[in-house]
């Protein structure tokens, strides 16, 4: 009797586009942030292989310095929150992501944090944990500037799901510029 099996390559390629779905569908999954941070609700829409349809929920926390001297750059990072698990085992360093944080108030333009990755292995059925996203800002212009999550970006075994925002963004940070 014979046995169909897929080729290897074919399963690691389903397999990544099974854990990217459920990934995406957390948006980048990310572990808590320090004590200081507060998280905001933000609703994403994913695209991709294997993506999730509809809007997904997750909770995102920005960490930025209070306040700064204006022409100062101070590192940001983000923190990405979810109860999503693995569908299966993730080897250490195998999900990586990027998180676009929109500038607004006294600031300008967007950031992207980048470095996200899961330091340890994730075995199947465990939530996914995905830490070290960081980004230098500069400061240019004196006042508030706050920090809203933008676009995310997850990759898993060499597949990709974008997410962007679904509606507006709350602003998840503010940092106090002051004159030099």
């Amino acid at each position: 009797m014979r046995t169909s099996q897929k080729p290897p390559n074919r399963r690691r390629t389903l397999a990544g586009a099974a854990v990217a779905a459920v990934l995406a569908g957390a948006g980048t999954v990310l572990a808590a942030p320090p004590a200081l941070a507060d998280t905001v609700p933000v609703q994403y829409t994913c695209t991709g292989p294997g993506a999730p349809a509809g809007v997904q929920s997750l909770q995102v926390a920005v960490t930025a310095p209070d306040e700064v001297h204006q022409g100062t750059t101070a590192s940001v990072s983000a923190d990405v929150i979810t109860t999503i698990t693995a569908p299966i085992d993730l080897p250490a360093g195998s999900v990586t992501g990027e998180l676009t944080l929109d500038l607004g108030g006294a600031g300008t333009g967007s950031v992207t944090a980048t470095g996200f990755s899961n330091a340890d292995v994730v075995p199947s059925g465990t939530p996914v944990s995905v830490t070290g996203g960081k980004v230098p800002v500069q400061f240019h212009a004196v006042g508030p500037t706050t920090f809203s999550p933008g676009s995310a970006s997850v990759h898993v075994f060499g597949i990709t799901v974008e997410c962007a925002i679904s509606g507006t963004a709350p602003v998840a940070a503010t940092t106090r510029v002051l004159a030099s």
